[in-house]
């Protein structure tokens, strides 16, 4: 018995021993290096915004990663190529150059969530205000400042308000204006 077992124990190193082929010589391979890149990083960097919902980011981000030089109607022309981008809560029509950057942009969003700090804003100035409709409008120009402003309309005792918002939390009461139920 203890032969065998002496038997077994030698016959398992030897075959563990033949497991490691030595004989192989490793290849070192080299890859052409590849560079990721977003050319739409300076559009995504003016309209975006931690506050925005994912339903917005997740549009813009669309936008920006499209491929337009993909499409079978592109021609590489020197005029911008309009494409339209469409979401459960908006839409982004989008002017790209012939290089697939995004040269203008207009997008609007409907009965978004609004940001907490402007609902805090909303109501020190309208307090027991209700909130009716919230829209959410971006206008993006590559050389120009970006326009972002929300539309909200408000009702309190019987009267409607509709108010223009700028995301810092700037109410332009010159375009409140309110009407009875």
């Amino acid at each position: 018995m203890k032969n065998l077992l002496i038997g077994l124990f030698v016959l398992g190193l030897t075959s563990l021993g033949f497991s490691q082929n030595t004989n192989i010589e490793i290849e070192e391979l080299n890859l052409d290096d590849v560079a990721i890149s977003n050319t739409n990083f300076n559009y995504l960097e003016k309209v975006q915004d931690i506050a925005l919902p994912v339903s917005v980011t997740s549009l813009e981000n669309d936008a920006s990663v499209f491929n337009v030089r993909g499409l079978p109607e592109f021609d590489g022309r020197k005029d911008p190529f309009r494409v339209t981008f469409k979401g459960n809560k908006g839409h982004i029509i989008a002017d790209y150059d012939r290089y697939g950057k995004i040269v203008k942009s207009s997008e609007r969003y409907d009965n978004i969530a609004l940001p907490v700090d402007l609902v805090k804003a909303v109501l020190i100035q309208y307090p027991k205000s209700t909130f009716l409709k919230v829209a959410y409008s971006v206008d993006y120009e590559d050389s120009k400042s970006v326009e972002k402003f929300y539309k909200v309309q408000i009702s309190k005792d019987g009267k409607i308000r509709d108010l223009k918002i700028k995301p810092g939390g700037i109410l332009n009461n010159a375009l409140a204006k309110s009407s009875k139920k």
